[in-house]
This record gives C-alpha cells, structure tokens and sequence, in this order.
C-alpha cells in the first residue's frame, strides 16, 4: 500500500463547517484548524515511518511475561519513547503538569491516527489518560503533586482495574478489599483481571486505578472506593520498592496481541484513596466515560487503515471482465460495481462514525461550559446517548469495514502478511469492552426513554430536530429532510410503544433494545449528514473533495439510512416476538 494519510481534511471539514457551531460554543483559546493540521499529520507520519513497520511483527511476537514482569513486543519501548519525547502524549494535559494544553477532541483524533497504526499500540497511550483525568479532578494535593506530571506527561503508564473472576458488568460483586492504615493509606488484596496495559516495561512506573471494597464498609456498590495503587512506590519521583503488584498471567486473546491484558494479584499493596469513601464508582465512571469516547475512535482507526489498504489493492489487483462495457480485456476489481459499492460503503460508514463520535466529544466539553447554563444542562442530559450510541455504531462499523477489506481483498486479505487479518482480529474486541454494545442498548431502554424524573431521549429527538431550522438545502436534498422527518415521527411513536411495554411487558421491550439504540443512531446520524450537505452547499474553500462527499451523503440516505425500515418493522412486532421466545428453550 502507498504511504498511510492521516485524515486531516475530514477533520478539517468538521471543525470548520459541519460542526463549526459546537466549536465556537466552547470558544477553544487556540487556532483549532491549524492545530489539527499541524497535530494529525505529525502523528500520522510517525504512525507511518515508526509504527506500521512494526505492526506485523509485534502481533507475530504479542506480548510476553517473565517471572511477574510482562514485555511488550520487541521495538515498542523505543517507539513509546520516541512518541512521548515528542510530546504527543501530552497534547491535552494541562501545562502546569508538563503537557500542552490543547483541547480533548484533539488528542480524541490523535487516537484514531495512532488505532490505524496499531491499536494495541494506542492503548499504551490512552488508557492512562483517564487516570490523570481523575487525579486532576477528585485527587489530593499530594496525589496531584505526585502523579499528574508522570502520567500527564507520559513518563509513567496508567490502568483501570474493574473487572474480577466473577465480576464485570456487575460491580456490586467486587470483593478485592481495602483496609485502613493508621497513617490514612490503605493496603488493597484481590485480583483484577482483563487489564489493558497491566503490565509491561514501557515505563519505568505504571499507576494503577483500583475500585475495591472497603473494609467495614455497606455492601453493594455504596462500599466501593476508589484507590490509587502504584507499581512500584516512589520517593521525589525516584522509583522506589515494589508495591506488591504482581502480574500473575497475560491473556492469551484473538486480537491486539501487542497489548498486555493482564490479571494483577494486589498483596497488601499501599493505596492512596481518590475522593470520598463510598463514591469510587463515581470516580470511576469519569475514567470510564473518557475510556468510552476513546473506543470509537479506536474503531475509525481501524476502519480508516483497512479502506485505505483495500482502495489501493482495488486500484491495482487486475482480476475479471468488464461486464459493463464487454470489453475482453482483464481489468482492476475497483472497476467493478459491487466493488466500487462496497469501497463507498466502507467510507460512508467511517464519516458517518466520525461525524457521531466527534459531535459525542464536542457535547462533553459543552457540559462544563459554565457561559451557557442551559446549553451545559442539555449537554448533560443527552451525552449518555451520545457516548452509548457512537461507542456502538463506531465499533459495529469498524468490524464491519475491516471485513468489507478482507472480502475485497479475497484470499490475500486472509493471509496474515496482508495486514488486514490482524486488524480484523483486532477490532473485534470494540463491540465488547468498556461495556458491550448489547448493555449500551439496554442503558438507553432502561435509564434513558424515562429514568423517573426524565424522559432523556425526547430531550434528544427535540434538540435534533431544531437542528432542522438551522439547515439551508437545496430543492433537489429536501427529499432527505422529509425523510429524515419521518424517521422521528416513527421513533416517537416507537418510543412510546416501548414505555407502554416496560409496564406491561417488559420482555418485549429489553428484547429488541440493539434495533432500538440503531433506530436512535440513524436519527443522529440524518441530522449530521443534513448538515454535512448544508455544509457542502453553502461552504467554500473546502478541504474534502465535494463531489465525494456529496456521494457519501446520498449513499447513507439512499442505502445505509433505509436499515430504519427493517428495524421499525422488527419493533412493532416486539410483542408477537416476545411469546416466541419465551417459549423458545435451548437444547444441547
């Protein structure tokens, strides 16, 4: 494939027109075009010169332990170096603790840059910035003083550690313990499991945020505290004792071989607690959501790197007949529809994610923007949708792209040397974790249609459809306004059906919540490409190539949006369906 190219332009295209009106709101202190510019294709030529090269051979090599210590693959400790030295780990911690203070979306798309280079690569990366987020936002004075810098900075890793043997989703399970010392520390027992970056020799410390049990504490979830427990303890930034941290095994996965999924075993280690007694969840939820966010811009990532592989291999693999003009003459498969449908497919399906996941981290700097208190308020109401919606459809696309990739590039697309086997193997773990898609469907029926006090989801389809008064179209675009119109009118309705079940039949209204959550994503996603033609229209000096991205606009109206029609279809039927399956039991 020729040289890997970051996609600088489409973000300029969000930033400077299709979402310029988000982007003002929250009045960044920068030149954000050029600092995306700039940024993205710093970022995608290190991607291209520093860690493609390696990406074959680090998920031949994956990961490996020693005694309790866990390597990444062989040239990823200099290429980790190379990458923060530079500053690119740092682009969104605040100056003050040695970063550079550009706003979040920014490093959000950095993700994406980094993800078409490795994956597994990026999570070195990005997993350890929700733990300064939470330091930064509910830590002491001496946490801040000790941390922020080394992991802001990235001279230090970070982790999340939730998950146990027999607890995932459900953290009221937890039994890792933590007791309290004299001196106000805590010494934390247990095990945590399925750990990104639990362990490994990138950095010389790697600072673990734990959710564990306090001793004496209530049961359930109202005993979780949030603790930070340290690799190795630390005097003046100098690495000091072991803590007790051991990393008993690393996970043998499908995918992302060059990450180290570790199970760590905490033996009386000393922990410093983050906030108050009772509340880690809440700590942890703010690392959790940034986690979140950061998946579907993992999954674009993905998607970006195998259609740019499976373009330049349609351009250039000779195969077949033209069928269209009878010509005799062998020519390359981009020349064929169903290849040349696919290909626009595959783009349409990224831009559509990308446009959901980055208006997703646009309305999480809008519910801090003190200056618009009803804005803030509305931010707030609507990002969980936002968050569970793009974290869905950003990695179902990407699953689905780097399979598109793979059946474009026929037999060479299964063979590992292709390159497209890995990432297909690799992306497969998106729709899984920071909770997997099936229970982002399930928040939204149970938690946001009616929480008791909200009713969030017509807060949403009322924000959206004012997007309509804003929109100036074409005569020939406004089929797609009206329907789009009808969309919303069918998803009120189907909205309210799914009240009436959660009383009456709950069965009928839980069955279904995955076509539910798309019916929803499609109502976003017609408002955001009705602006992307609004944009096209009335925009000038465009840096996307118009004709191309009018082509995605129409592909998703005409192909990807009428997905709708199946799914209303399926949802009407909710009730019917619901006998069936109960009645419906398994046999071995």
């Amino acid at each position: 494939m020729s040289n890997f190219n970051a996609p600088v332009h489409e973000y300029d295209f969000l930033v400077r027109h299709v979402l310029a009106r988000e982007i003002q709101l929250l009045n960044y202190d920068v030149n954000l075009t050029e600092d995306f510019k700039l940024v993205l294709e710093s970022v995608g030529t290190f991607v291209d010169e520093q860690l493609l090269p390696l990406a074959l051979s680090a998920d031949e090599q994956g990961c490996t332990i020693k005694g309790n210590q866990a390597f990444a693959p062989d040239g990823y400790k200099e290429v980790y170096q190379n990458y923060i030295q530079d500053g690119w780990g740092a682009i969104h911690t605040s100056v003050e603790d040695g970063g550079q203070g550009l706003p979040l979306p920014l490093s959000f798309a950095c993700d994406e840059v980094l993800s078409s280079g490795s994956m597994a690569f990026a999570l070195y990366i990005s997993i350890r910035l929700g733990v300064y987020e939470v330091i930064k936002t509910l830590g002491s004075d001496y946490l801040k003083q000790k941390y922020l810098e080394k992991i802001g900075t990235g001279v230090w890793n970070g982790t999340m550690c939730l998950t146990e043997p027999q607890c995932g989703t459900d953290l009221s399970l937890i039994k890792t313990k933590a007791v309290l010392n004299e001196d106000g520390t805590y010494r934390l027992s247990g095990t945590k499991i399925f750990i990104t970056g639990g362990d490994h020799h990138l950095t010389d410390n790697i600072v673990h945020l734990v959710l564990a049990r306090i001793e004496g504490a209530p049961t359930g979830l109202a005993g979780l505290g949030l603790f930070i427990v340290p690799k190795y303890l630390s005097d003046d930034g100098k690495i000091g004792d072991s803590n007790h941290v051991s990393c008993a095994r690393l996970e043998n996965k499908l995918g992302i071989h060059a990450s180290a999924t570790a199970e760590l075993v905490f033996d009386q280690a000393q922990g410093w607690i983050v906030g108050q007694p009772g509340q880690g969840l809440l700590g942890m939820f703010s690392m959790m959501k940034l986690a979140r966010i950061g998946t579907s811009f993992q999954a674009l990532g993905v998607a970006e790197y195998t259609y740019q592989k499976a373009v330049d291999y349609a351009q250039n693999r000779i195969q077949g007949r033209d069928l269209i003009n009878k010509s005799k003459d062998s020519i390359a498969i981009i020349q064929h529809p169903n290849i040349r449908r696919e290909l626009l497919r595959m783009q349409t399906s990224i831009s559509s994610g990308r446009l959901l996941a980055f208006q997703t981290t646009l309305l999480n700097g809008l519910t801090t923007a003190s200056d618009h208190p009803e804005l803030k308020k509305l931010a707030n109401a609507i990002l969980p949708i936002f968050m569970a919606v793009s974290k869905t459809v950003c990695s179902e696309y990407g699953v689905e792209v780097a399979t598109a990739a793979m059946q474009t590039y026929g037999g060479h697309g299964y063979i590992h040397e292709s390159g497209i086997e890995h990432a297909l193997r690799d992306v497969q773990i998106l729709p899984i974790y920071e909770g997997t898609n099936d229970v982002q469907s399930l928040d939204i029926i149970l938690r946001r249609i009616f929480d008791g006090k909200h009713e969030t989801v017509s807060i949403l389809l009322n924000w959206l459809e004012q997007q309509f008064d804003d929109l100036e179209l074409n005569e020939c675009d406004q089929i797609y306004l009206e329907q789009s119109k009808h969309l919303f009118e069918q998803l009120k309705e189907t909205t309210e059906s799914i009240k009436g079940n959660l009383q009456q039949n709950p069965f009928a209204a839980l069955q279904y919540a995955k076509d539910y959550l798309w019916y929803v994503a499609h109502s976003m996603m017609s408002v955001l490409w009705l602006r992307v033609i609004s944009s096209l229209t009335h925009s000038e000096n465009l840096a996307v190539n118009k004709q191309n991205k009018y082509a995605e606009a129409a592909f998703y109206f005409n192909y990807m949006q009428i997905d709708t029609f199946t799914r209303h279809e399926r949802l009407k039927r909710a009730n019917a369906m619901s006998a069936v399956l109960q009645n419906f039991q398994p046999e071995l």
